[in-house]
């Protein structure tokens, strides 16, 4: 019997070491996955989250879905709308070797900076020149009374292969073009208009685009080998081919505070349309990055188009304009900023096939564990 005591004291007693050693190994390892999954989801995955989120900072989006926009059916001005322009002056002389031309891009500058300067709050011009030999207008010519004629229809194409050959492509300003063009002496060259009737400048105006001037030299020069133009004449041609482009009517101060005006309303214009496109296009995709300088930039764009609304109503149009400039300065900077398109490329669809099969094959086995162990303990809590 006393054994028997001892046997059944023994079984107990195993039985309680093995229940505290099943105890105590449930708990580490009940600690252990509690860890993995406090490290991967509680702590690895927002921090994940917040070093792979697109930053944005705030903008005044309120502000810009208020602002009025202006139904414009046609553009104020023949020129593309820019606050730097550059003045490309060229020379297109197709026979150099008989004829020499006593003229530079330097003197036909000078005559031009007067006007310029008049020009110069609504823009800023930079003036520069070019020489083009042994090159032909793109238009064959037709023969009318014994003239070779350019009629306005055929204008078009002389434009498009002179064109690739200008340096107006090189620069990121827009251009106006003033071309001068010096034909052969024994083919003297003019322009007509579609009724058959001559121009009485020679000379015709592209709009956003310049203006063409032919100039046939004299006899007498085409015999020396030499000719001057007249560059009065040159100037006061490329004055009106400017005056056209920018809707000049005169050149009074009234003319001149007409042209402020409307110069004023269409950088207006043009900044709210841009901050509108803009705010939609960074509603409308949440992967572009919003950089602090970006929100700079369009701040500032929507508090200048504020303050050129007010000066208009004020009467102040030389703040108006310095405003609406700013204004069309800092939109067009922000909405061709290169930070908006950092991520543009690289959507949350696409950072979630990148970073899932790193967090899936980890986050399974914990998964699994915690059922387990789940399981465990309410089977020990039930005995």
């Amino acid at each position: 019997m006393e054994n028997t005591h001892n046997i059944r004291k023994c079984r107990a007693g195993k039985r309680i070491e093995d229940t505290t050693n099943g105890d105590t190994e449930l708990k580490y390892r009940v600690l252990s996955i509690a860890s993995y999954f406090v490290v991967l989801v509680l702590i690895g995955i927002p921090i994940w989250w917040y070093t792979t989120r697109v930053y944005r900072a705030t903008l005044p989006l309120d502000e810009i879905r208020n602002l009025q926009l202006n139904n414009y059916s046609k553009r104020e001005f023949g020129i593309p709308l820019s606050l730097e322009y550059d003045v490309l002056i060229s020379f297109v002389h197709p026979d150099p070797e008989n004829l020499q031309i006593k003229l530079t891009g330097l003197e036909i500058a000078e005559y031009l900076q007067d006007f310029l300067e008049e020009l110069s709050p609504l823009a800023d011009f930079i003036t520069k020149s070019q020489w083009l030999y042994l090159t032909e207008l793109g238009a064959i010519p037709k023969k009318v009374n014994n003239r070779l004629v350019l009629f306005e229809h055929q204008l078009p194409h002389v434009i498009t292969p002179l064109e690739t050959k200008l340096w107006s492509h090189m620069s990121a300003r827009p251009s106006l073009n003033l071309v001068l063009y010096f034909p052969h002496c024994k083919a003297p060259l003019y322009i007509y208009n579609d009724n058959n009737e001559p121009s009485k400048t020679n000379a015709f105006v592209s709009p956003r685009w310049g203006g063409i001037y032919v100039i046939n030299p004299d006899g007498n020069s085409c015999e020396k080998g030499q000719f001057k133009p007249n560059v009065n004449l040159i100037v006061a041609t490329f004055k009106a081919t400017l005056k056209e482009l920018f809707k000049i009517q005169d050149d009074s101060i009234d003319g001149l505070k007409e042209l402020r005006r409307r110069k004023t309303e269409e950088l207006l214009e043009s900044s709210k349309r841009t901050l509108k496109s803009l705010a939609q296009l960074l509603q409308e995709i949440n992967s572009i990055v919003i950089s602090d300088e970006v929100a700079e930039k369009i701040n500032i764009a929507v508090k200048n188009v504020n303050d050129a609304a007010s000066y208009i109503s004020s009467n102040k149009s030389t703040n108006a304009l310095a405003s609406a400039k700013l204004a069309f300065k800092k939109s067009e900077e922000a909405f061709s900023h290169p930070s908006l398109l950092a991520l543009l490329y690289f959507p949350d669809d696409q950072k979630y096939a990148i970073y899932i099969p790193l967090f899936l094959p980890v986050m399974i086995p914990v998964v699994m564990s915690l059922t387990s162990i789940g399981r465990k303990l309410k089977k020990v809590k039930c005995d």
